[in-house]
């Protein structure tokens, strides 16, 4: 790791990633930049959920629903 610095957290926060580090097999700086990342993707979901589909967009919805729908039955 080139870079470093110091943040203070709570020990309580400290041993939460602990856990989840360990459960994981990670170093804590690794979780936390997996944790960074999962937060970045929640937030890009739901921005793209929120917006409104085209005309487009939801005629292959519409297509890829039927075609679904078609193999299963």
């Amino acid at each position: 790791m080139p870079d470093s610095t110091t943040i203070k957290v709570s020990t309580k926060t400290r041993d939460a990633l602990r856990q989840l580090a360990d459960r994981d097999g990670l170093t804590l700086d690794a979780q936390l930049g997996q944790l960074i990342r999962r937060e970045r993707r929640r937030m890009i979901g739901t921005q793209l959920a929120s917006a409104p589909l085209d005309a487009a967009e939801e005629a292959t919805l519409d297509a890829s629903a039927s075609d679904l729908a078609d193999a299963s039955g």
